[in-house]
């Protein structure tokens, strides 16, 4: 169930205060709107944000930064061209626009929102007198519309597990509502980010029916029993692949997730454990590397291209020789069992989401695609 987040002045938030009575059983708060992106951080669920009047803009722009946001409501909100640009560029987001008809700025304003959206749930509420808050159908439409944005939603949750040599790990477990076993996926960040770096690519994985695991594997993130990352010796620091098969464990062992059906997703040193993790458990029958991987040996080489795995290559013109190996690895796989992105630049992994919005769309349809298999 999704917390709906209100972002509001003081004055403000009262205007929506009638929705959260007798509407659902999630949870409601409100924050001002200097304080969205802390608010929506500090949820471990899935949110719905109701933006209230002048405090549109900034509370569409935490939200766009979060991840974990599944619907979107504007109500009598002003919004500016680089607010509808934004959501020409989130298709994935679903928007609701609130107005009554005498106020003709906002309506324009929450008009165009909507029809800016591409999302096939975005809609439009024009109520009839003059605070929607006390038109009762436009309210029963607000509060049918954040309920029915829940119900498509997958459960979040954080979860800790035991990895080997006594690391205790930490991660957001993402699980879609399906009738039965659904394929699975390990997200395995940078050196030098933690599962942060993937809060809206784990959102749309489980959107699209695949459950997820977002692991801060050893030293990173809350990960950290027996310290950080960069203070571990290189030898305990190259492990971190146990982490990843820890990671898959979990995943397998719970009841709403196919066995059969793993996958991995890493970038750079995340990368590297992605597939050494991929080469010992032949559970994985997919594996995405967002730039920086190079074959530790022959054998990994040989697990990649010789066809027990998908492959999807992400790399850049600027990184030279391991792109130049990335390149290798997919011309050498079996027809079919691998595709190959190459963007021009030096962006590392998830910086590529920045310059491409549709990449993450991307590759969550190509996944999907090749777990259904």
């Amino acid at each position: 169930m999704a917390h709906c987040i209100v972002v509001a002045s003081e004055g403000e938030a009262a205007l929506v205060g009638g929705l959260a009575v007798g509407g659902s059983d999630a949870p409601w708060s409100h924050c001002l709107p200097q304080d969205a992106p802390a608010g929506l951080a500090a949820s471990a669920q899935p949110c719905v944000v109701i933006a209230v009047g002048a405090a549109g803009s900034a509370a569409l722009r935490a939200a766009a930064d979060d991840g974990s946001v599944c619907g979107v409501v504007l109500w009598d909100t002003p919004l500016d061209g680089g607010d509808l640009e934004l959501l020409g560029e989130w298709p994935e987001m679903a928007v609701l626009g609130v107005a009554h008809a005498s106020d003709r700025h906002s309506l324009r304003s929450v008009a165009d929102a909507f029809l800016k959206s591409a999302h096939p749930d975005s809609d439009l509420v024009v109520a009839g007198v003059g605070d929607p808050a006390i038109d009762d159908a436009a309210t029963a439409r607000v509060r049918s519309w954040i309920a029915s944005r829940s119900n498509v939603s997958a459960s979040a949750e954080e979860v800790t597990f035991a990895g080997a040599d006594g690391w205790e790990l930490h991660g957001t477990r993402w699980l879609p509502q399906r009738d039965g076993p659904v394929p699975g996926v390990v997200l395995l960040h940078t050196g030098r980010s933690d599962r942060a770096a993937y809060s809206r690519l784990q959102r749309l994985l489980a959107e699209a029916g695949l459950a997820v695991l977002n692991l801060d594997w050893r030293g990173r993130g809350e990960s950290i029993n027996q310290g950080s990352y960069f203070d571990l010796a290189p030898e305990t620091r190259d492990l971190a692949w146990q982490d990843a098969l820890a990671a898959l464990d979990h995943l397998a062992g719970l009841e709403a997730v196919d066995e059969t059906r793993l996958a991995t997703v890493g970038t750079v040193h995340g990368a590297e454990y992605a597939v050494r993790a991929a080469c010992r458990d032949r559970r994985v029958v997919a594996v995405v590397l967002l730039t920086g991987y190079r074959p530790q040996d022959q054998s990994e080489a040989t697990h990649l291209t010789g066809g027990a795995v998908d492959t999807l290559y992400i790399t850049c013109t600027g990184h030279g020789i391991t792109t130049k190996a990335m390149r290798e690895l997919h011309s050498a796989a079996p027809p079919g069992r691998s595709q190959y992105l190459e963007y021009p630049g030096s962006a590392l992994g998830y910086q590529l989401f920045e310059l491409d919005h549709d990449l993450e769309p991307r590759v969550v349809g190509w996944l999907a695609e090749v777990l259904d298999r």
